[in-house]
């Protein structure tokens, strides 16, 4: 687990990059305002990503480029996503990046073959804990 205050994100993105590679799904995990947004904004800037990353909670998924994408799970469900056909978004090389996925779906898509990276973030005072795996 690495602690870690706000102004060490980038440090926290090029942990969650190594760990990924260039083709991973990316599920983050936390409660609100853990700074599961903040952890992709910071992962776009490192991948060079000039637009503005914002939360797709209303539009369930957000495209950067051509290998960056984020999706929110909250408001939706998992049966949302998958009956919107966005499983199927996972299979574009790149980056997904997944806000609020859980066991669910964590193991369907290691049942499909997708590299699945986990990251728990815990909000404590003025840090973040980020617990950074394999799922």
């Amino acid at each position: 687990m690495i602690c870690k205050g706000l102004e060490a994100i980038e440090q926290i993105a090029q942990e969650v990059l190594s760990k990924s590679g260039e083709d991973a799904v990316i599920i983050l995990q936390g409660d609100l305002a853990a700074g599961k947004t903040t952890l992709v904004k910071a992962i776009a800037k490192a991948l060079g990503v000039q637009e503005a990353v914002t939360s797709p909670t209303f539009s369930l998924q957000q495209c950067y480029g051509e290998n960056l994408f984020h999706y929110d799970i909250y408001n939706q469900g998992l049966e949302q996503f998958m009956a919107l056909g966005l499983f199927e978004e996972l299979e574009k090389p790149g980056l997904h990046m997944v806000e609020w996925g859980d066991a669910s779906l964590m193991q369907l898509l290691k049942d499909a073959g997708f590299k699945v990276v986990q990251v728990e973030i815990e909000k404590r005072d003025k840090e973040r804990c980020y617990r950074i795996g394999n799922a």
